[in-house]
């Protein structure tokens, strides 16, 4: 798995889609789409919102991902970093941005590379 991160709106699509040479058909959107139509597309969208239907259904994001992790060993998987700027006044917003940032951590400890892309530019992390 290649994993790449960075905050909302900072071209990390775009980045993995022109490095990785991918096309529109080789996209999933975990945002728009079950994890059951996953047809092994080679790049996986807005990880990061997996986390809140998990929370949302009470179930634990971080064992909800382990199977995923081995299938998703040769895509692309795009995670958001939703930890910077101010912490939210909501209990349920906290415990969504620390639950991202466990996911997140998982999806690193299991890739091969992991790249953080800011103003459309990535920076190889591991």
């Amino acid at each position: 798995m290649r994993l790449i991160l960075g905050g909302y709106a900072n071209g990390r699509t775009v980045y993995a889609m022109q490095k990785y040479q991918l096309t529109a058909q080789d996209c999933f959107d975990a945002s728009q789409q079950p994890l059951t139509d996953w047809q092994g597309q080679r790049l996986i969208l807005h990880v990061e919102s997996l986390t809140a239907r998990w929370l949302t259904e009470g179930k634990d994001p971080g064992e909800e991902i382990q199977p995923w992790l081995e299938k998703w060993k040769n895509a692309v998987v795009i995670s958001q970093e939703v930890g910077c700027g101010l912490v939210p006044v909501e209990p349920e917003q906290r415990r969504f941005r620390e639950a991202v940032g466990r996911l997140n951590c998982l999806l690193a400890e299991s890739a091969e590379t992991v790249e953080r892309v800011c103003c459309g530019l990535g920076m190889r992390l591991k």
